[in-house]
């Protein structure tokens, strides 16, 4: 497993579900915007989703059935899988502050360690 593939694997579950849990650090979840107007009321701004991160874990098991699918692995193997590399993703997201997660945006930190 390799962020990569995290990041290829969430962005293709978000675009059917709102909500996509990350197994014991929280889940991605896409709220709609309503569409605006523009400052000077000239043009009209389109309603879209917007990608954020929620750090209290919800129930969800989308990724890891994926996972699984994806490996013809057993969903206790891959959930054993992704809550390993998830933990590493922790830690490494604790101690840089920010990881890069290609086409989705970035993971950071506060300095209390609060995931956003």
């Amino acid at each position: 497993m390799d962020i990569d593939l995290l990041s290829k694997m969430v962005k293709e579950l978000i675009l059917d579900n709102d909500v996509v849990v990350l197994p014991g650090m929280g889940a991605f979840v896409a709220d709609m915007v309503p569409s605006t107007f523009s400052d000077k009321g000239y043009t009209i701004n389109p309603p879209y989703r917007r990608l954020c991160f929620r750090p209290k874990p919800d129930e969800g098991d989308i990724l890891v059935k994926l996972y699984a699918d994806s490996n013809n692995v057993s969903v206790e193997v891959a959930d054993r899988i992704l809550r390993g590399f998830l933990s590493e993703l922790k830690s490494v997201v604790h101690q840089k502050k920010t990881v890069i997660l290609p086409g989705l945006g970035r993971l950071r930190a506060t300095k209390e360690n609060n995931l956003f």
